[in-house]
């Protein structure tokens, strides 16, 4: 993606244009005056951006978001946590149908799939230290990990560098 151009999707084909000025209004109104982009969008383009994808999910893949603007055709930003993918100008109404099936759907189902395994994950490690270690305040709430194997293993971890480092200094030839 370049930084002079934008993505527009037109009649089955991608061209690229020069950024338009309500772009350049938009990033004015997010670095001067300190609007987040999404709401800077909002206000350039007279329209609040709907959400495609599960609100609070970006970790675990993509975010989707668009703004049906009446003047300049349909914004789209596909986001990860760390940058923006790809931002992309539906200027034709006929031709958001075939681009959203074509192009956004595969992306939201493998977004959407990589959450479910995620969770999935949460619950099998839970399970598994519930298993192993019964009823209590045991599991880590973010990983679903056993606090214990954690702390074992953070034990073990310390006991190595300490052996290591005793070898190393000369002192722990006997041990």
């Amino acid at each position: 993606m370049s930084v002079n151009t934008l993505r527009v999707y037109d009649a089955a084909r991608f061209h690229d244009v020069d950024m338009p000025d309500w772009y350049h209004e938009a990033q004015r109104l997010s670095d001067k005056d300190r609007l987040d982009w999404h709401r800077a969008l909002d206000r350039v383009l007279g329209c609040e951006c709907t959400l495609l994808t599960e609100e609070g999910m970006i970790a675990a893949g993509i975010e989707i978001r668009f703004w049906s603007s009446p003047v300049q055709g349909i914004f789209v930003a596909l986001e990860t946590p760390l940058a923006i993918v790809e931002e992309v100008v539906v200027m034709n109404p006929t031709d958001w149908l075939p681009f959203l099936s074509i192009y956004l759907a595969p992306l939201i189902a493998t977004s959407t799939q990589s959450a479910v395994l995620e969770v999935q994950g949460k619950i099998a490690n839970t399970l598994i230290a519930y298993a192993r270690h019964g009823e209590g305040n045991h599991v880590d709430r973010e990983t679903g990990l056993s606090r214990i194997d954690l702390d074992n293993d953070r034990d073990r971890r310390l006991a190595a560098q300490f052996r290591q480092a005793v070898t190393h200094s000369g002192k722990g030839a006997g041990a």
